[in-house]
């Protein structure tokens, strides 16, 4: 069987510019004369005196070979993950070799073989490939492959398609990654002088982890160094497995429970949760359901605050749109449908959300099992917590939840719906503990949400939630300390929790700009005092200035003590700060100038200047520069400047500073982010890793740059590691060529992987590692050579063509070869030199003059050495 390989591409276009400019005389004698040539090319136009000149290689196109290639689909416009072996066959009246597709091939692709049966249009063979007559099989279906590009682009008709939803990929394509250990790592270490004392702290934090089986095991801990003393702690240590029947992930170790129906509580142990990251990108969260009906072939446009977030054409009758991408909390959608005669209908679907809900017939659910390893609870109580949700409609959510522990017993149901007004969700949990004093703690605590959006006014409210506990309620961890107190012989009732809480999160445009307030309320039971804490802010722009204006404002006591009156009353804590910036110039590595200024009720200031940017030529080095003048009522006002660099290289970051203050004080301070990966083809150093990554593996490409990651490149061994990787999602990573050798030919530039969570996928791209030669050379009369005459190696492999001024461009030609010329009634060799490395580089070649001798000449100096 023979396996096709991609060639070299830059031998073609020239040539077909200049056969376009010769004037081309196609027509329609392909269709009018089965077997005839596809175009014809008059030589007379093109100007050589290098004889007769051979143009009917070039009559029938690119001529595509029988063989197995691996081509990226493309189906409907849209790329189709995984890797496809296609075979190419000969069929009878075609020229180039057809694509043929199995049974198994077309299902994979998405092919609905019972709506193709329905439809009584066509069947598929079960064993035998169709090569060049899927639209016999399937009506409407074409196939067309770009072989210099190695793209093969497939279109089949939506109505014989299985029914998925947009970004859907099918888990069977999710990359399980390789076997490898990683180790992240933070490193600080800051020196302080201060009249004449000096003091050195370090610290450097770590996340090391090794994937083996589909098992992803991580640690994270850290190394604090301090005036001689040495510090370890360990922060969090488990095994990861995905559970891909139930879309879950199970969790063994030390880990936290989800805290978006019950409380959060960390614990050692195991846990069984959802991952909606498994869910298609269109599936996730909550998103209403459109229903309509069309008369006829109909334009469905779906509109949220005057943008357009999706368009689809329906058929006939009633239809439905359940694949809108979540948009945060929501706003309401305007849905326009136009008939095929231009009349139009509206309508508006309310769509405001909570965390809570989800969508129609879906589900969530999480269990967890272990012990309390919380900090505050000095024992570790066993505990079990469960969660439940369930869309029920359209517009309404159910959950529910429990927990159990030692003596202690709670539970949880609740309900979220979208309504016209607004998304709420409503939830009460009643809670049971028991202490070794007999006594049992019974509560109630009542929790309210709200969320809204109003696009006309563009006033939202983010999510505003009550929540109302009666004295005796306790939650987990409160009732493990509780009952920790009692061991400890420690008598009477705490002072009780919280009492009531509100918390709201609201924005409101305001001119060009956008006014938001944040903030919560807080009582406890047994105390007088009254948390409050909000922040009022402001931001905007004015041209390419960027402002900000926010109070902060912290307090336990009084709602109303001394604002900006010296002395903080009733546990007050207020904050104002204002803020510029604006860039010096359009350019992309223009620098950045910043003012900012910030005023505490204590009297304390400070007002600082502040550039930063790029250096010139170089985007992966940055600095910044800084000057404060900090003043307060207690000490005198000091003056301080700071000076920091950064550089973002394939290893890491690396960031260095200084700073001084007029008191005589200085601090000194490295820094250093990264991360080194083991795997099968060695060791990579690499910039900091993220949850799911990727290797990218092209040999002989040192130095190619990887698109959209500042900083990475290939290194000598021709790995690079890109991070941030969406999980059970397409990804898309390519290769910039610029910075490899001029020698190495990359087969592609851009690969696909749909990664499973902190997976390290690995990407591998094809090379080709060969000189890149372009021979000046002439007949042995110093004639030109004919253009387009045809050049092949000593195995009779082609391998370039002779162009304008006699100019051959080969790739792969060893030194010392011998290469043949050859055209009607006529031929040639050429002997390159038997060292191409000291040839002089022209750009992204070598160059080289040669003369192209006649064989016999060849053969009688061969003879006669």
């Amino acid at each position: 069987m023979i396996t096709a390989v991609r060639r070299p591409r830059l031998p073609r276009r020239p040539l077909a510019v200049a056969f376009a400019l010769a004037g081309c005389a196609s027509a329609d004698a392909a269709a009018l004369y089965p077997g005839a040539p596809q175009a014809a090319f008059n030589p007379d136009f093109i100007h050589s005196t290098g004889g007769a000149i051979d143009l009917s290689r070039f009559e029938r196109g690119n001529v595509t070979l029988p063989g197995v290639y691996q081509p990226h689909i493309l189906l409907n416009g849209e790329p189709v993950p995984g890797t496809y072996d296609i075979v190419f066959r000969e069929i009878a009246g075609s020229e180039s070799a057809r694509p043929c597709f199995d049974r198994p091939t077309l299902l994979r692709l998405g092919l609905d073989t019972e709506k193709l049966e329905a439809r009584r249009v066509g069947d598929i063979p079960a064993h035998d490939a169709t090569c060049g007559t899927l639209d016999t099989i399937v009506p409407g279906a074409t196939v067309d492959f770009d072989e210099s590009e190695q793209i093969l682009r497939v279109t089949l008709p939506q109505a014989f398609l299985a029914s998925r939803p947009r970004g859907y990929v099918a888990p069977e394509l999710w990359d399980a990654g390789e076997n490898a250990a990683m180790l992240n790592y933070n490193a600080n270490t800051y020196r302080i002088r201060t009249q004449g004392r000096q003091s050195t702290a370090s610290y450097v934090g770590v996340n090391a982890g090794v994937n083996l089986g589909g098992w992803r095991i991580r640690h994270n801990g850290g190394l604090a160094v301090s005036a001689g003393r040495r510090q370890w702690r360990n922060t969090l240590v488990h095994a990861q497995h995905d559970l891909t029947d139930l879309r879950a992930q199970l969790t063994v170790g030390e880990t936290y429970t989800a805290g978006d129906i019950l409380d959060s509580v960390r614990i050692r142990g195991l846990g069984i949760a959802s991952d909606q990251r498994m869910l298609p990108a269109s599936q996730r969260g909550y998103a209403p359901v459109i229903r309509g009906v069309a008369e006829g072939n109909a334009q469905v446009t779906v509109r949220q605050n005057g943008y357009v977030i999706h368009s689809s054409t329906v058929a006939p009758g009633p239809f439905e749109i359940d694949d809108l991408y979540p948009t945060g909390y929501g706003s309401d959608l305007e849905v326009t449908v136009t008939e095929a005669d231009g009349r139009t209908k509206t309508s508006l679907v309310p769509y405001t959300a909570v965390p809570q809900m989800l969508r129609e017939g879906t589900s969530r659910f999480a269990f967890w099992a272990g012990q309390v390893d919380e900090a505050s609870v000095p024992e570790t109580p066993f505990i079990a917590q469960a969660t439940m949700q369930y869309g029920a409609t359209v517009n309404s959510t159910l959950y529910a939840g429990g927990t159990l522990s030692n003596s202690y017993a709670a539970g949880l149901i609740g309900a979220a719906m979208n309504l016209p007004f607004g998304a709420v969700a409503l939830d009460v949990t009643g809670s049971r503990a028991a202490s070794r004093s007999g006594r049992v703690h019974r509560g109630l605590s009542t929790r309210l949400r709200y969320s809204r959006t109003l696009a006309a006014t563009g006033t939202s409210f983010g999510v505003a939630a009550y929540r109302f506990s009666t004295r005796d309620y306790l939650g987990v961890t409160d009732a493990a300390r509780l009952r920790s107190r009692l061991r400890r012989g420690i008598t009477g009732d705490p002072v009780g929790g919280e009492r009531s809480r509100f918390d709201a999160n609201l924005g409101q445009t305001v001119g060009t700009g956008r006014l938001s307030l944040t903030g919560s309320v807080v009582d406890y039971w047994g105390s007088r005092s009254r948390g409050l804490d909000y922040t009022l802010g402001y931001a905007g722009s004015l041209r390419s200035a960027f402002y900000n204006v926010s109070l902060q404002r912290s307090r336990v006591g009084s709602a109303l003590g001394g604002v900006f009156s010296g002395r903080p009353r009733g546990g007050t804590d207020t904050v104002l700060y204002v803020s510029f910036n604006v860039p010096l110039g359009r350019a992309a590595a223009a620098p950045n100038v910043g003012l900012s200024y910030n005023r505490s009720n204590a009297g304390d200031g400070a007002l600082t200047a502040n550039i930063n940017g790029r250096v010139a030529g170089d985007d992966d080095l940055t600095y910044a520069l800084a000057a404060s003048r900090i003043e307060s009522p207690r000490r005198a006002a000091r003056n301080t400047g700071s000076a920091n660099l950064a550089y973002r290289g394939y290893a890491g970051v690396y960031r260095a500073g200084v700073s001084r203050s007029g008191a005589g004080s200085s601090q000194y301070a490295l820094g250093a982010t990264g991360a080194v990966l083991a795997h099968r083809d060695g060791i990579t150093f690499t910039q900091e890793l993220g949850e799911t990554n990727a290797i990218v593996h092209a040999p002989g490409a040192a130095g190619a740059r990887i698109e959209s990651h500042s900083g990475v490149r290939l290194d000598r061994h021709g790995n690079a590691v890109v991070r941030g990787l969406q999980p059970y999602q397409l990804n898309h990573v390519a290769i910039d060529p610029r910075g490899a050798s001029h020698d190495v030919h990359l087969h592609s530039t851009s690969e696909a992987v749909a990664p499973r969570a902190g997976a390290i996928a690995r990407l591998d791209y094809e090379t080709e590692q060969a000189k890149a030669v372009l021979i000046h050379a002439t007949q042995p009369g110093g004639a030109p050579l004919p253009f387009g005459a045809s050049v092949f190696d000593e195995g009779g492999k082609a391998v370039g063509v002779v162009g304008q001024g006699s100019k051959i461009f080969t790739r792969g030609a060893p030194a010392g070869a011998r290469l043949r010329v050859s055209w009607p009634g006529g031929g040639c060799r050429i002997a390159l030199p038997s060292s191409l490395e000291s040839l002089p580089l022209h750009g992204l070649h070598r160059a080289v003059r040669s003369p192209c001798e006649e064989e016999a000449e060849i053969a009688s100096r061969d003879n006669a050495s």
